[in-house]
């Protein structure tokens, strides 16, 4: 029998690394978030055993432009592993599709709802790594920083969650279900109208492990429908810490390392880690 670090094929668990709100942006302004973004990939491949797939829960790019879809698919791709992305407010789904679409996630790995309509269609996605069945779920409404899912997201979550019922299911979406205490963040949550109604719904679907976030810029973590909610530091910045019951508050930076997460299918449970990016971090 193996000793507990050893790892072989039959006991290897499934690894999802997650990053979340990149930046990324032409010119200039862009070294930044490129820098810290290649510092938090060439952590990640250190890791051991080396990740399944790479999800990442929005906000790729600060504005839309093709250059930034390219480097951040270029960037991703250093790790050689499937990537399955859902947009951000920041993001535009068209290009996104284009750039970071069913290609990056992997021939057979799964699909991308459609992925052939373009105009501006939801960029949803359900994908098998390992063990873990990993769905991810448009929140973003075009042209507004706050998310919402409506009648229609929500229906397309419904059945294909109802698809798989038996396959342990990651849940992940841009804006969180429910609110932080910050203020400045809460603003621009998932729509207050769409919050019940998904976590009505997700009575329904035991077999979704925990739902994960990004678009708030820190760790957090909290519950809902009964499920772990874990929302993903951004690789590119974090907000400062502030919970007074105030609206004229600012997205201020602090200076806590940006991060990203680990999720692990160990014998039927879901574990989440939070890892923060050293700044002398190097690709092995």
């Amino acid at each position: 029998m193996p000793s507990p670090s050893h790892t072989t094929e039959e006991n290897k668990p499934t690894i999802v690394v997650q990053v979340s709100d990149l930046h990324l942006r032409e010119g200039a302004d862009g070294v930044g978030p490129a820098e810290r973004l290649e510092r938090a990939l060439a952590q990640v491949s250190t890791l051991q055993p080396y990740p399944d797939a790479v999800l990442v829960s929005g906000d790729v790019v600060d504005t839309p432009s093709r250059a930034a879809y390219k480097q951040a698919r270029e960037l991703l791709g250093t790790l050689g592993l499937p990537v399955h992305v859902i947009p951000g407010n920041h993001d535009d789904r068209d290009m996104l599709r284009a750039h970071l679409g069913s290609e990056a996630a992997g021939a057979g790995s799964g699909g991308y709802e459609g992925e052939r309509l373009g105009n501006g269609a939801p960029v949803n996605f359900a994908v098998t790594c390992g063990g873990l069945r990993l769905v991810g779920c448009d929140t973003t409404q075009p042209g507004q920083d706050g998310g919402a899912l409506g009648d229609e997201q929500l229906r397309w979550l419904d059945e294909t969650l109802g698809s798989e019922p038996q396959t342990p299911t990651l849940l992940a979406m841009h804006h969180p279900p429910a609110l932080t205490g910050v203020r400045v963040m809460d603003a621009i949550a998932l729509a207050l109208a769409d919050r019940a109604p998904l976590e009505a719904m997700l009575e329904a679907h035991p077999q979704v492990r925990a739902i994960t976030c990004g678009h708030v810029h820190t760790t957090m973590s909290t519950s809902f429908a009964g499920r772990p909610l874990l929302i993903c530091p951004s690789t590119n910045s974090t907000v400062r810490l502030d919970l007074r019951a105030r609206d004229d508050l600012q997205f201020t930076e602090s200076d806590q390392p940006p991060g990203f997460a680990v999720h692990t299918l160990v014998d039927g449970r879901l574990v989440s880690h939070v890892q923060g990016v050293g700044r002398g971090a190097r690709r092995a």
